[in-house]
């Protein structure tokens, strides 16, 4: 779905920040996240999950908005189950916050369904306090140039081959990376476009971002 995203709210560490919605825009709460949407006075379209972890039962029953119950006992994470559930909607671009910090295996796992994202085919970024993360697959991404501090990349796939780095402080041209060395750890964003591609494999590339965007 063309110039739309799909906001999803995990139940993670999260720091209020500005989102403006628009009508298009889709909003999932997975779980406790819906409390943080409550915090901003955001809408919530959908909010899943076991609902084990939401504090704000007050404004419960006055949210016009779709409740999908799911069992504590499944194979997708309520995260996941978002990701999938804006994938079958139609929408190419997701926006996730909430999803680091708590639980480790919680992160590691939101981490993991961006590489789902990116293998479907679609786009996806992670905030988290003042920084970014996003995974490509076969593909490529534009770090803006206004994009100030640290940019690393590493590799999710044994081998990511032909992986082009332009624009950073440190460019690498049709290199391989592997996911035993971290090569690709603090590069730095110089005032220019960032280009950063791979022919053959998955990235994580993550970056610095002001905390008040």
């Amino acid at each position: 779905m063309d110039n739309a995203t799909c906001y999803i709210f995990g139940a993670g560490e999260f720091e209020p920040c500005p989102i403006e919605l628009t009508s298009r825009d889709l909003v999932i709460a997975a779980d406790g996240g819906y409390d943080y949407l409550v915090e901003m006075g955001l809408r919530a379209d959908i909010v899943l999950g076991d609902f084990d972890s939401i504090t704000s039962f007050d404004v419960w029953d006055d949210t016009n908005c779709e409740k999908l119950t799911y069992p504590p006992e499944k194979d997708d994470t309520d995260m996941l189950l978002a990701i999938k559930l804006g994938i079958s909607r139609g929408y190419e671009n997701f926006a996730i916050y909430g999803g680091l910090g708590g639980r480790m295996d919680h992160s590691i796992s939101n981490i993991q369904a961006l590489t789902y994202i990116a293998r479907q085919g679609v786009k996806g970024v992670l905030y988290h306090h003042n920084h970014a993360m996003t995974v490509i697959n076969n593909s490529s991404y534009i770090i803006p140039k206004e994009t100030k501090g640290y940019v690393s990349i590493f590799s999710l796939s044994d081998v990511s081959e032909n992986v082009t780095i332009k624009g950073l402080k440190y460019d690498i041209y049709g290199e391989n990376i592997t996911n035993d060395f971290p090569i690709g750890t603090s590069n730095e964003a110089i005032g220019k476009k960032g280009f950063i591609s791979v022919g053959n494999g998955t990235l994580l590339i993550m970056w610095q971002i002001d905390s008040e965007e």
